[in-house]
């Protein structure tokens, strides 16, 4: 409280996203739609602050602590920003550092096990995303909520519990349906129905997480007005750093970064690289230490299941030994499954000679740390990025 009175702002729009996996994405497509149409718009999350096409800040935390989340408002306020989107992550809702902002307009995209090392159980961490819905918004806030997802309903009465409109997406959603999707060259083609219209819509990506993302963002924006007329606000929508962000596309090879780091993340951008891998699809990914530990052998099985070889390397081991996290990540692997894995340590090494093993139509992947240009090890951060050393080696290759 004492904060947002000394950093005071008025900001008009303030919206906020939460879930396990999009909100980097679905936070950067609203910001591209507000600067679509000129307004001064800005959003704060996993790749710092940014606004007017500027990354003005890093931030360490996907939501940053209470006092730099008050001082970010009134420094953007001052360089008179109408519009702001925040990632709110489910440690970020538990510890309040959104506090005491009230939301006009609130997203949740989906709910996969995470962070069950702080949170200890998955109702734990579902009722925690919903404090988004319960603490941080006013009588006139609006849900956008992920039909879709098998949590909804534990959300949609959420949101009728706190009398909040729920404007829904998705294939069971009853106000924007999805009626179809169809993969065509370059995208997909989707069939929509929206306020009793039906109508079709293309989306230049590679993914179907991608086509909800973004549909989550334009209903953010326009809410109960959202009609056909506006999806045009759709082309040309770039993808974040480090989000399913194609590198290199030469000699009929393919090489993606991405941020991955959940079990059902990296099962989604795996299905979706499959559907276009005509060769063979490597992956290169490692767990972080000090993080939770059930996740890595669900990763490790989730990757068996659309790679065809697997290097397991570091990530940002923090104060756990290498090694037992990669023991983790091979639990209850059987022989035939090991077959399809190789064990390389040093995050750089491994990438390079991934590389080394691509040939005509094939696809690589590399995930976990996406956009981050540092690599951790105990307490301190070495400058490392998967998308440079992957670039500078291509070119060498």
């Amino acid at each position: 409280k004492i904060a947002s009175i000394l950093y005071p702002n008025k900001i008009e729009k303030k919206f906020a996203v939460t879930g396990t996996n999009g909100k980097t994405s679905v936070s950067s497509f609203v910001y591209q739609i507000w600067r679509k149409q000129d307004y001064k718009a800005a959003f704060v999350g996993t790749l710092g602050v940014i606004s007017n096409n500027n990354r003005i800040s890093k931030t360490n935390l996907t939501t940053a602590d209470v006092i730099t989340n008050h001082k970010i408002l009134y420094k953007l306020n001052n360089s008179k920003c109408k519009n702001i989107i925040f990632e709110a992550s489910s440690i970020g809702l538990h510890q309040k550092r959104l506090y005491p902002i009230k939301f006009d307009v609130v997203a949740f995209t989906n709910l996969s096990k995470d962070h069950l090392d702080y949170h200890k159980n998955i109702n734990n961490y579902k009722n925690t995303k919903s404090l988004l819905f319960s603490h941080y918004t006013k009588k006139k806030s609006i849900a956008v909520i992920n039909s879709d997802s098998k949590y909804s309903n534990f959300f949609f009465k959420n949101c009728r519990d706190n009398q909040i409109s729920i404007l829904d997406f998705g294939k069971k959603a009853d106000f924007l349906k999805i009626l179809q999707i169809k993969k065509i060259e370059n995208g997909f083609k989707i069939k929509i129905n929206l306020k009793k219209k039906q109508f079709e819509v293309e989306f230049k990506c590679s993914s179907q997480f991608e086509i909800y993302n973004q549909l989550c963002a334009i209903l953010m924006v326009f809410g109960k007005k959202l009609d056909q007329k506006h999806m045009h606000f759709l082309r040309g929508l770039k993808n974040p750093d480090g989000r399913l962000e194609k590198i290199y596309d030469k000699n009929d090879i393919k090489v993606y970064v991405d941020y991955a780091h959940t079990a059902d993340a990296l099962s989604k951008v795996l299905y979706a690289l499959k559907q276009i891998t005509l060769g063979k699809l490597f992956l290169v990914f490692g767990c972080g230490g000090d993080r939770d530990r059930t996740k890595r052998s669900r990763m490790t099985k989730e990757a068996l299941k659309y790679s065809d070889q697997i290097f397991i390397t570091d990530d940002n081991p923090r104060f756990e030994d290498p090694e037992q996290i990669i023991s983790d990540m091979l639990k209850g692997l059987n022989k035939k499954n090991l077959e399809k894995v190789k064990v390389i340590r040093g995050r750089s090494k491994a990438i390079k000679f991934a590389i080394n093993q691509l040939s005509k139509s094939d696809i690589l992947l590399i995930a976990g740390k996406g956009h981050e240009d540092y690599q951790i090890i105990k307490n301190k951060h070495y400058n490392f990025s998967d998308k440079r050393i992957a670039k500078d080696f291509l070119r060498l290759s």
